[in-house]
């Protein structure tokens, strides 16, 4: 029997001191994702799509190779298989919002849904997500959403410290964005 519930998370960030078209320069761009992909130890983090629908809307495809240290119930499931996803979002610049999924090749059985909400205030920028985890593995679904969550919750604490580094030190103005690098 399968479990059908699923585990709601929220995360917020903020960054002081910079405008959202500036924050979407660094919060997009090839630099700042290396740097997050070093710092939460992702073996890789990389664009495979980006396109700009007819309704204006951007469409990314980032594949990510986490290194994680899974739990023997979890490391048991994959069969000695690595874990790695594809995370597509789907950016409206006139909402200044974001549809995100992962699909990966358990997306029958493990789903992470959710919106990002981009909100500029004076000069510092928030980012709000509201999502959810869905594990239907009977027995074990809630303890790998409790897991899946707090990997994403630990992730997005760097992301805040790397974002107002980024932004104290000037690099900004020194960024790629994602949508101008070839996907690969």
């Amino acid at each position: 029997m399968v479990e059908p519930r699923a585990m709601n998370f929220a995360v917020e960030i903020a960054a002081r001191g910079i405008d959202f078209p500036s924050f979407r320069r660094v919060y997009y761009s090839e630099e700042f994702n290396q740097e997050v992909a070093e710092a939460v130890k992702l073996k890789e983090r990389s664009q495979k799509e980006f396109v700009t629908q007819p309704d204006g809307k951007e469409r990314r495809r980032v594949h990510v190779v986490p290194r994680v240290n899974l739990p023997a119930a979890v490391q048991k499931l994959l069969n000695g298989q690595s874990i790695s996803y594809d995370e597509i979002t789907v950016f409206d610049p006139a909402t200044r919002s974001a549809t995100f999924a992962v699909e990966s090749m358990a997306t029958d059985t493990i789903q992470v849904t959710g919106l990002v909400r981009f909100l500029e205030d004076a000069g510092n920028v928030k980012v709000m997500f509201d999502g959810e985890a869905k594990v239907k593995v009977f027995g074990l679904g809630g303890f790998i959403e409790r897991y899946i969550v707090g990997e994403v919750k630990s992730r997005y604490d760097h992301v805040q410290r790397l974002l107002q580094e980024f932004i104290d030190q000037g690099r900004m103005h020194k960024t790629t964005p994602l949508s101008q690098r070839p996907a690969v």
